[in-house]
């Protein structure tokens, strides 16, 4: 759909129009349902949002003061993966390959990224559905570290934990959401699903001779300006599905024959379009009533290793940025937040904002996927 400007649609384009955005919600409401059980993992501070999956060692520790110099990084054998150089030449602006790609993550420059898992490998399917982990592996002595993009289907591990930590650092989302009708509220919580934020652009990444890791990625700084514009479109063609709720008989029998479905199917589609518009209403008041930038990282998905045993797996994420200074030069947005997210050797995790390597975001999933960064091919 046009963003900047919307044509009329039909009652019949309507209603499936409705039928995408539902499933890029997730799936339909359900009229009886709840939010959804999702595991839940311990979580730092306001400021340091981590989990462990598989947490297997504690402690405390510092980290290294300098990045390693002995560090060896290899990426996975695909096609998965992409590297922005962030060159005024068009014909440049990409490389692909793993020398490109890991001169990138050491180069100390954060107007270069890897994004991990770029395209779909399914004909069709949008591109931040993200199928398999992608990314690299880092080696330093004892220490070895994966870290790859996030599984749709691995939100069933970290997300409740993610919704929960969101809700807690902006309490307008929490506070519409608990006005909202069950079906509302489940299209509320299903807009951040796969935050998935799942495929993660990667600007730097050091593991030193201590285990200590660092690793920063780029997106958006505000996404308040980016939700609204794509919500406000999205609200704009549910409500749409909605006005058939009170249309003749006659006129919702032609739409239901356009659409090769039966009235009754349509009435169901009409009270699911009713339940996204309330659930986007809610969305934009809450981005209304923000007085600050709204801000949260992608998601990577970080191994760690020692001696080749499998000691902790975190998704790394942060609801804290920093301004980069740049814009990303295909899409004219992206790449404008920048952050830290760093793990000691011995096992404590923090999201650290900092001035000098910055990291940023955009929310994955649902509504809150179609904020991303415009695919490039």
């Amino acid at each position: 759909m046009n963003i900047e400007g919307h044509r009329p649609i039909s009652p019949v384009s309507a209603v499936n129009q409705l039928e995408t955005i539902i499933m890029n919600l997730g799936g339909r409401p359900k009229v009886e349902g709840g939010l959804l059980n999702m595991r839940q993992f311990q979580h730092q501070s306001k400021f340091t949002h981590w989990l462990a999956g598989a947490m297997l060692v504690v402690g405390t520790g510092a980290i290294a003061a300098s990045p390693a110099q002995a560090q060896s990084i290899s990426f996975d054998e695909t096609e998965q993966y992409r590297t922005y150089t962030h060159s005024p030449d068009p014909d440049s602006l990409y490389e692909y390959g793993e020398s490109a790609a890991i001169r990138a993550l050491t180069d100390g420059d954060s107007r270069t990224n890897v994004e991990l898992w770029y395209k779909s490998e399914v004909p069709g399917l949008d591109k931040e559905v993200v199928l398999r982990n992608v990314g690299f592996t880092a080696t330093n002595g004892r220490h070895k570290v994966r870290v790859t993009s996030v599984r749709a289907d691995e939100w069933d591990v970290y997300g409740q934990q993610w919704v929960n930590d969101f809700l807690k650092e902006y309490s307008p989302f929490d506070e519409v959401m608990a006005e909202l009708s069950d079906p509302a509220k489940e299209v509320f919580e299903s807009s951040f699903r796969n935050v998935g934020l799942g495929d993660p652009n990667v600007t730097e990444f050091s593991l030193d001779e201590e285990g200590n890791i660092s690793l920063q990625t780029a997106g958006f700084y505000d996404l308040r300006s980016v939700l609204e514009k794509r919500a406000s479109a999205q609200k704009e063609t549910v409500s749409e599905a909605v006005a058939l709720a009170t249309a003749p008989l006659p006129l919702k029998q032609a739409a239901a024959d356009q659409a090769g479905i039966t009235v009754e199917k349509l009435d169901e589609k009409i009270a699911e379009a009713a339940a996204v518009d309330e659930g986007l209403s809610a969305l934009l008041m809450a981005i209304s009533e923000l007085d600050e930038a709204l801000q949260a990282s992608e998601v990577a998905k970080v191994e760690v290793y020692e001696d080749g045993v499998l000691q902790a797996v975190e998704y790394a994420y942060t609801f804290e940025m920093a301004e980069s200074g740049i814009e990303a030069l295909d899409d004219g947005e992206s790449y404008s937040g920048l952050a830290e997210w760093t793990r000691t050797g011995s096992g404590t995790s923090a999201a650290v904002p900092e001035p000098s390597f910055l990291l940023g975001a955009a929310i994955a999933g649902g509504l809150f996927r179609a904020a991303k960064r415009r695919s490039q091919g």
